[in-house]
């Protein structure tokens, strides 16, 4: 048998799990937060690509545990193996603030992929 025809195990794809509702995400987000465990949890892109949004971890943590406006799925990254969300909340200063997660329910924890504010 040739390489090329046997199965690549590491790279098959698996039964995605189901995308939470806005509730459930709230709630992982929330203990994450509570548990301190948003340390180290900002993508390299959302913490240093974009200095000129002048978005500091503090405004974006603040507006996770604000109340959201909205929240609702903004795909599946296949290379984390999880859900992205959209988050509309405000800053501290309450401007309008939209923060894109990935979702770890399993393990309550969150990455901030990016953040900006929404005008």
């Amino acid at each position: 048998m040739r390489l090329s025809n046997k199965l690549n195990i590491m790279t098959s794809q698996g039964t995605k799990p189901k995308a939470l509702s806005a509730k459930s995400v709230r709630k992982v987000v929330l203990e994450a937060i509570a548990n301190g465990a948003y340390v180290e949890s900002f993508s390299f892109h959302a913490r240093f690509d974009h200095p000129e949004r002048h978005l500091s971890i503090d405004d974006v943590i603040q507006g996770l545990k604000k109340s959201w406006k909205e929240c609702k799925v903004n795909g599946f990254d296949d290379d984390e193996w999880h859900w992205r969300y959209l988050i509309k909340t405000s800053d501290v200063e309450d401007f309008p603030l939209i923060v894109i997660v990935g979702l770890d329910p399993k393990n309550n924890r969150f990455t901030v992929v990016t953040s900006f504010y929404d005008e």
